[in-house]
């Protein structure tokens, strides 16, 4: 009688995390569960698909640069499906192996989401089933998945660098239904579709209820400043030390936040604590709804001016824009102290 493999933990982890997120690229794989090792992590994932308990396919991607490269994609079988079963980590559901199967225009989004997921290991993440489900949206809606802190779920979205203005103006529909999230997370692959989505959300008019709408690169810049910035439970104290030459921030008092400005920036001189916006995190909502706010009629009777940080190389431009506001004071924070600030966080990780 043949001898009955042993799987240890990291397989059965392996297989689960492929229940959960339908599939995974073999570079996703060896480095969220093999620390890169190349040679140890495809031994094993030999092992798997030997056994019949996950299949691999080749497909032709995007990759850097917009290159067409051919990649290893890797999703559970009903064999694998059966042996979680058999483990107790999931229970039977309607989940059958071929539903966990992607088409060719779900795989690029669902495989965009994973890499958020894996370079992001410490923020709870929720595939779009989970998050479709949780809220009742359609199977149709847009949504990649979604990221949840103490402060409640982010919605993901990502604008691939192609994407057709219909599909643009569909995810500007669907932020635009009201839904009770914290925020959405709206990662772009090009300046040119960044520029098309502001746009329409210009045009359009959008407003969320004081949701930010968070826009950043599908790069390890926009991670890492979801990472610090916007998902750490010491976001606003990371903020704090990146401005802290500006001055000391503060929170604006909830109870006192009719404006819609969410800091302060005290001063020493004893004179009115101006308001801070901040844009340099991505949010792209927040300075029009503000300064809608407080325009000069709130400014003259309150007295306090406001100051924008911005990023260093978009001074003139917020500048030209607030012409006519004289009361906002545009300051520019190089991006190599964004830079310093995030790697020597990644050191201290």
């Amino acid at each position: 009688m043949p001898r009955q493999r042993e799987w240890t933990k990291r397989d059965v982890d392996l297989l689960y995390e492929l229940y959960k997120v339908r599939e995974m690229t073999k570079q996703q794989i060896l480095q969220s569960y093999f620390d890169g090792n190349e040679r140890y992590g495809s031994k094993r994932l030999y092992v798997l698909r030997g056994e019949g308990l996950v299949t691999s396919e080749i497909h032709g991607g995007n990759g850097q640069g917009g290159k067409r490269v051919r990649t290893a994609y890797y999703r559970l079988t009903a064999r694998g499906l059966e042996l979680l079963r058999k483990k107790g980590v999931v229970e039977e559901s309607k989940y059958r192996a071929r539903d966990l199967e992607l088409t060719v225009q779900q795989r690029q989004y669902i495989i965009d989401a994973n890499e958020l997921h894996i370079r992001l290991p410490e923020v709870v993440y929720m595939d779009s089933r989970v998050i479709k489900r949780k809220y009742k949206l359609n199977r149709g809606n847009l949504t990649v998945g979604g990221f949840s802190n103490e402060h409640g779920d982010y919605m993901i979205f990502i604008l691939n660098a192609d994407a057709k203005e219909t599909t643009l103006r569909k995810i500007l529909m669907e932020i635009k239904a009201k839904k009770y999230v914290s925020g959405y997370l709206v990662y772009y692959k090009s300046s040119s579709v960044k520029r098309a989505f502001e746009t329409l959300c210009h045009e359009q008019a959008l407003v969320t209820g004081g949701v930010p709408l968070y826009m950043l690169p599908f790069d390890t810049w926009g991670i890492e400043i979801t990472r610090w910035y916007i998902l750490s439970t010491n976001a606003f104290l990371n903020l704090q030390e990146l401005l802290s030459s500006y001055g000391t921030l503060t929170r604006v008092k909830e109870g006192s936040n009719k404006h819609g400005f969410l800091y302060g920036m005290r001063r020493e001189d004893g004179l009115l604590t101006p308001y801070v916006i901040e844009v340099i995190t991505g949010d792209v909502l927040i300075l029009k709804r503000c300064l809608r706010n407080y325009n000069v009629e709130a400014y003259q009777r309150e007295g306090r001016r406001v100051l924008l940080f911005c990023y260093e190389d978009e001074v003139q431009r917020y500048r030209d824009e607030l012409l006519s506001v004289t009361y906002v004071d545009v300051i520019g924070v190089p991006k190599l102290v964004m830079e310093s600030s995030l790697e020597g966080r990644d050191a201290i990780t």
